[in-house]
Formats: structure tokens, sequence, C-alpha cells
């Protein structure tokens, strides 16, 4: 649950647009999320086939990146999406980047840490247990493009606060 310790309620507005103020007040409380193995599953053999990716070499290189956005002054939304490194010449068009957790909150360690539970979980498994599609098994390569918030998240590591010196360790 989110915590409101700085919510000032006398502060004047930045946003009058009615239809605006009500899609933010009805998506409060509200997120999205997308498993990443099976927008893989779907995409791999469109790429397979326009010879982007490789069946014989099956490796694929995914750029995941994370952080909050603005939509306005005091607007916020976590947004976290995945690109396949492989189509260069897509790379920088937002249509191939692929969303996979949005929500309006505030960027926290505790809210990220449950928002992303899904994602650590298939990202574990992906590079694990790699993903079969079209008869192959892909390994995955992870690049990470965020802030080291983000980045600790995603790999399960502890926040570096003054419980945890380091983001590595236990102590």
């Amino acid at each position: 649950m989110p915590l409101y310790n700085n919510l000032d309620l006398n502060e004047n507005p930045d946003i009058f647009d009615p239809e605006v103020v009500e899609e933010v007040i009805t998506s409060i409380g509200k997120d999205s999320q997308r498993s990443i193995k099976n927008i893989l599953r779907f995409i791999v053999p469109s790429l397979v086939k326009r010879k982007i990716l490789d069946s014989q070499r099956s490796i694929i290189y995914l750029r995941i990146s994370g952080d909050i956005r603005n939509v306005g002054r005091k607007v916020k939304h976590v947004m976290v999406t995945f690109t396949i490194m492989d189509d260069i010449t897509n790379l920088h068009r937002p249509v191939h980047h692929h969303m996979l957790i949005l929500y309006p909150e505030c960027e926290n360690y505790d809210l990220l840490n449950v928002a992303l539970f899904l994602l650590q979980t298939e990202l574990h498994e992906l590079s694990e247990i790699e993903i079969n599609t079209i008869e192959v098994n892909w390994i995955i390569n992870f690049y990470f493009s965020s802030d080291w918030k983000f980045l600790s998240i995603c790999l399960g590591f502890n926040s570096a606060n003054s419980q945890f010196f380091c983001s590595w360790c236990d102590t």
C-alpha cells in the first residue's frame, strides 16, 4: 500500500482536464502486468521468419528497462518494458518495446518488489530453464537499462539502505 506521508491536500492541481482527472482517479490502485514468456512465445516465430533471430544460434538478447514516468507534474507511473536487441533496425522504435508492467504509483522499494514479483520469477526461469518456441530452446541473455534501484529489485538483491550496507550482501 502506498505511503502518502508528504501529500499536501491543499496543493493546487496542475491538471484541469476533467477527462484526465477522471482517468487518474479510476486508475489509482490498478496495475497491468504481462508475461515476458508469453510475449516471447508470440513474437519469436515472427523474428525467425524475418531472419532477425537465427534458430541455429538460438540466443536472444533482451534489454529490460524500467523507471518512473511523469505523465504530468503530479501524476506518476512506473513502467517496465523490454525489447529484443537482435532487431537492430527497430531497436529504438517504441512499437518494438513491449510493456511488461505499468502501475500508477510512486517508485519505492517495497511497492516495486511486489509489482515485480512475477517478472523476477519469470526472469529466473528464463535464465535457468530457457524458453522453448518453434521447437528450439532459446538461451536468453539479459541486459538491464535502468537505475540501480530497479536493477537490484529485478535481480532480487537487497536495497542499499541503513539495514543493508551493500545490495549484494546479507550483512
